[in-house]
Parts: C-alpha cells; sequence; structure tokens
C-alpha cells in the first residue's frame, strides 16, 4: 500500500525524502500519467508520495542580488501559469512555457517537474540551456547546486539522488538585446513537440553609419534532435567578437550552419521522422542567423 505525505514545510519534507524511497509530486501532470494503470483507477506508485505542493517558499520566484552575482530564482512548486505572467521570468523562457500542453495544465505543472522528467522534447528546456540554468538539490546533509546540463543525463535520467529534491531553479540575470524561440508541432499549443530551436544574443554597437555592431554574446539550444538538448559552446564562441555583417556571406553563414548540421541527431518515432526534424533545425537556425545579420 502506498502512503501519502503533504508537509507544510521543506525540512518536513527533506525528513521524509531520508527515510527510504519516495516519489516527490507537485503537481504530478507527468508522474500521474506515466504511473496510470486504466481509466477510472488510481496511478500505481512504487513508493509512498510526497507531495510539495503546499510548501510555500517552493512556490517563489524571486530575484537574488548580493552585490556579486545576480540570478532568478524559481520555486519546484511554482506552477507554469505563473511563469508565463512574471515580470521577472525571461521572455523566452515565458515564451517556451506558455506552448506547453493546455491552460488548465500549465495550472497545475512545474517547471521542476518538467526538467527531472527530463525528456528530449520538453519546451522550456533549450530556453533554459542558453539562459544556463541551474538546479538546487537538497536534502537533510546540505545542498548543491550543479548546471542543468549536467543534471539531466540522458532521456528520463538526472544526477537527482533518492534523498535529494529539486527545489530551485536558478537562472542568471543577463541582458540580451535579441531572442529567437521557435517550436514545431502538430498544432501551436497543446501539442508535444517535434522540435525546438531557442536563441539569444547580444549586439553592441550603435546603428549609425559607419559604426560596426559586434555580436558580444550568442547561444543556441535544440530540443528534440538528441538524446538531450543539444548545445555547443564551442561552435558559439566562433560567433562572439564578430560583426553582425559577417552573417550577411553566404559562405560564413553556412559554414556555421554545416557545424550544426553535424551535430543534430534526430531520431524517427511517432511525432516526426529524423530526416524533417534535422532539415527543420538547420533552417530554422539559418533564419535565426539571418535575423541577426540585418539586426
Amino acid at each position: 500500500m502506498v502512503n501519502v505525505y503533504r508537509p507544510d514545510t521543506l525540512p518536513q519534507a527533506l525528513d521524509k525524502l531520508a527515510v527510504g524511497e519516495h516519489t516527490v509530486f507537485a503537481g504530478g501532470t507527468d508522474l500521474m500519467v506515466r504511473h496510470s494503470v486504466r481509466s477510472g483507477m488510481a496511478p500505481n506508485f512504487a513508493h509512498d508520495v510526497v507531495f510539495v505542493d503546499a510548501i510555500e517558499e517552493l512556490r517563489s520566484i524571486r530575484v537574488v542580488d548580493d552585490g556579486v552575482h545576480k540570478a532568478l530564482y524559481i520555486g519546484a512548486a511554482a506552477v507554469l501559469a505563473d511563469l508565463v505572467e512574471h515580470p521577472l521570468v525571461p521572455a523566452i523562457l515565458r515564451r517556451s512555457v506558455a506552448g506547453i500542453a493546455a491552460p488548465a495544465l500549465r495550472n497545475r505543472a512545474t517547471l521542476a517537474g518538467n526538467i527531472c522528467n527530463a525528456s528530449p522534447a520538453a519546451d522550456s528546456l533549450p530556453a533554459l540551456y542558453v539562459l544556463d540554468a541551474k538546479v538546487v538539490l537538497k536534502s537533510v546533509r546540505g545542498q548543491r547546486e550543479i548546471p542543468l546540463a549536467e543534471f539531466i543525463q540522458a532521456p528520463g535520467l538526472t544526477t537527482l539522488k533518492a534523498n535529494e529534491m529539486l527545489t530551485e531553479v536558478v537562472i542568471p540575470c543577463n541582458e540580451f538585446t535579441h531572442t529567437f524561440y521557435h517550436k514545431v508541432g502538430t498544432r501551436a499549443a497543446n501539442a508535444l513537440s517535434k522540435l525546438s530551436v531557442a536563441g539569444l544574443a547580444k549586439v553592441d554597437g550603435s546603428a549609425d553609419e559607419g559604426s560596426e555592431k559586434l555580436i558580444t554574446d550568442w547561444r543556441v539550444a535544440f530540443g528534440a534532435v538528441g538524446p538531450t538538448v543539444v548545445r555547443s559552446e564551442e561552435l558559439e564562441s566562433l560567433l562572439v567578437g564578430q560583426p553582425v555583417e559577417k552573417l550577411r556571406h553566404p559562405a560564413f553563414l553556412e559554414q556555421l550552419v554545416g557545424c550544426y548540421s553535424e551535430i543534430i541527431c534526430p531520431i524517427d518515432d511517432q511525432r516526426s521522422t529524423a530526416r524533417y526534424r534535422h532539415q527543420a533545425s538547420v533552417n530554422l537556425l539559418r533564419r535565426w542567423l539571418e535575423q541577426l545579420g540585418y539586426c
């Protein structure tokens, strides 16, 4: 028989996780489906369930500035609907979250759950990767903060330990001048991604005639085209420091697109084909670069 616990505080939840195996449950929009048996029957959980939706500190969305670093902290129980409307949340993340499922599900689903599910097609992940997001993992023994790209190891696999809970998602507060996000699905929303592309850039310089506009930061990540989100900081560095006008040269643009073409490795599944995913990803990258070249 599975027992259900609903702690009021984070220490209570961590104490429970310290003893035996448990399933941490906030919105449950993925877990309920994964553990469902058949219509009309309760889900079949292998371990006792710990509901964390009542823990107030896990629902917070706040900015912390220690004078050296400034970052946005999103609690593990903050629902997606709150992120879509919150002014502190980066626009690229708001946009990606707004396309997840239907409004009713966004009122229950959480960003932390989308992360822990570790699906290659998770809509929020490409945006979080280019934002250099980290996750805070806590247990009764302490806490650790690691990059999201290290936390997610493979489809459905993370480095979360049995006695740990993902308590917060941390996003550095950086300013970007250009944003790109595009999700390809059967429908505009309430559909699993065939693929998605998220991009951020910072361009410095004046638009005055004769002045040079330089790309000082550029990032791009692809979802649903590999076992995990595809992002290459090595390839991104090829564009940093370059004038935007260089992207108007077909040879340079196609060379960069070609490099990305080699690391995008999608598969065939019920939602799409590998060939379509690959070609669409390359086309969207080219569109993003062309837009940047004429900014």
